[in-house]
């Protein structure tokens, strides 16, 4: 089991997510809302145009959205760290946030959350993972 601290921004809580690009180079942080609701981990297309996918992908995937129905790029990203661990080859969808949103760096949802087991300490303000099959 590992931890990483959570921050909540009027009672969402956020973490930092390392997303590593061999096209770049590159490690790029970004700040994501950890959303038990999403299905997909989806990232803002501004943040991944600056880690190199210039075009944001190629299959257009049709999601629901508070705003509504939406079309979005699938990516394939090479390398998603947080908690101390690491993923490699994490489908996201490629999205723009509206500026008001919590969300603007994007959303960290189940395609990587199902991963681990889960425990949010929301008084600790803490996130503890578990690598399901460790």
């Amino acid at each position: 089991m590992k931890e990483m601290p959570i921050d909540m921004i009027s009672g969402i809580p956020m973490i930092y997510v390392h997303f590593w690009s061999r096209l770049k180079n590159k490690y790029r942080s970004i700040f994501l809302t950890l959303d038990t609701g999403a299905t997909i981990t989806t990232i803002s297309k501004d943040a991944l145009r600056a880690l190199g996918y210039v075009g944001c992908g190629k299959n257009k995937k049709r999601i629901t959205t508070a705003s509504g129905i939406e079309y979005v790029d699938e990516v394939v990203l090479d390398k998603v760290m947080f908690g101390g661990f690491e993923l490699l080859d994490v489908p996201v969808y490629a999205h723009t946030f509206p500026q008001e949103s919590f969300s603007s760096g994007g959303v960290i949802g189940m395609n990587v959350l199902s991963n681990f087991d889960v425990f949010l300490s929301f008084q600790r303000k803490i996130l503890q993972l578990t690598k399901v099959g460790d």
